[in-house]
């Protein structure tokens, strides 16, 4: 495991250090714009900060990495169908380039990860560990804080993403909730009611136009993407990440309606930057070994859409993944065994009003088995830390 240790400006200082817990699952840590960003922050002033690269990201005997591709993917003009016959001959393809490499996937996950976390805890040698998690970090540290409760001295988690629950079905519930949420606040705010008096309607007129008409949109003057209908679906998703979605989402929807606007590249760009950050083998790799129900044929999850109107079309890129990424590998932690234990460790949790990947639920669902918790929930947009 490959980390990085921030020292505290304050030489003198015992306080115990902050272990940072990255996202995605796959997002890197040790790179140089957080290590700068870290810097000059204040929690530096009397405490070390410890950033790692979990197993099979980054530094850490990195996975080939299947993140662009599936970028390509999305942004050929392909229907439902293509795109999953895409993702599932891209996804044999790495498949067979672990077995190349001799890598095996099932052994990276979140249980490996926290053991990780325990041999460097020793290796560091510090008497206890402050963890901070955001998104998918929450739930490793979460399982770090059962491993290993004598080394733990708090826990601060943004945005918790549960050990329970299934990868899609999760998605299309989460989404849902932070779209309907962003209707009735353009219903209940005066500035966006008069801008965008029907906003639910103009949304479903705007996956409709991207069924019959998919957009064309050029990144940087030399990709082009094609926005189909399951597109504009997760592409909306994605913006919903963002602190400003409230004023941002309306902006996006009416132009899919127009065929064009800045904001289209915007998310367009915002999408790119995160492929850049995340290794989406890494991903595939722990979400089939924990958050992947093998119960879930094409018929179940098609009942499951049904449920929720407000995706009247496949959910981009994660419903192909999650189909063509069922037999990435074999090992499946047990559905009983896809929770946390009880812990009175001091922890701090804080999710946002309209995140569209973490809702609220999960920051209660997370408190039941925390007796000593304090569960923040932000009146903001986006995912992660928000304003």
């Amino acid at each position: 495991t490959a980390y990085v240790v921030i020292n505290s400006k304050d030489s003198t200082s015992s306080a115990f250090p902050m272990i940072f817990f990255s996202g995605g699952p796959g997002g890197n840590t040790i790179n140089p714009g957080l290590i700068n960003f870290l810097l000059d922050q204040p929690m530096r002033g009397e405490r070390d900060i410890i950033l790692f690269d979990q197993r099979g990201i980054g530094y850490s005997s990195a996975l080939p990495d299947m993140s662009f591709d599936s970028f390509n993917i999305m942004a050929k003009d392909a229907n439902e169908e293509e795109e999953l016959a895409m993702m599932t001959e891209m996804v044999l393809e790495y498949k067979k380039k672990c077995a190349e490499q001799n890598i095996s996937p099932e052994y990276y996950n979140t249980i490996h990860n926290a053991k990780d976390v325990g041999m460097l805890f020793k290796h560091l040698g510090y008497e206890k560990y402050n963890l901070m998690g955001g998104s998918y970090g929450t739930r490793l540290a979460r399982v770090v804080q059962d491993m290993f409760p004598e080394f733990i001295y708090s826990s601060i988690l943004d945005s918790p993403a549960p050990l329970s629950g299934d990868f899609l079905l999760n998605r299309l519930d989460s989404y849902s909730l932070a779209l309907s949420r962003i209707f009735d606040y353009c219903d209940s705010s005066s500035n966006c009611k008069s801008q965008y008096p029907h906003l639910k309607d103009d949304y479903y007129n705007a996956i409709s136009t991207l069924q019959i008409k998919p957009l064309k949109a050029s990144m940087n003057d030399s990709l082009d993407v094609y926005i189909n209908a399951q597109d504009g679906i997760y592409l909306l998703r994605r913006l919903l990440y963002q602190a400003n979605a409230r004023e941002k989402a309306p902006e996006l929807i009416h132009a899919f309606i127009n065929g064009s606007g800045e904001v289209i590249n915007e998310v367009l760009n915002f999408e790119y930057q995160l492929t850049g950050g995340l290794n989406l083998t890494m991903l595939l790799s722990v979400e089939k070994y924990e958050n992947f129900n093998p119960s879930n044929t094409p018929q179940v999850i098609d009942e499951e859409y049904k449920k929720h109107p407000l995706i009247p079309a496949k959910l981009g890129f994660f419903d192909a993944f999650y189909q063509a990424g069922k037999d990435w590998h074999t090992n499946n932690l047990p559905i009983a065994e896809r929770r946390f234990q009880n812990s009175d460790l001091p922890t701090l949790i804080f999710v946002n009003q309209f995140d569209p990947v973490t809702p609220p639920k999960y920051g209660y669902l997370f408190k039941e088995k925390l007796s000593n918790c304090t569960l923040l929930v932000l009146d903001e947009g986006g995912h992660g830390g928000g304003n």
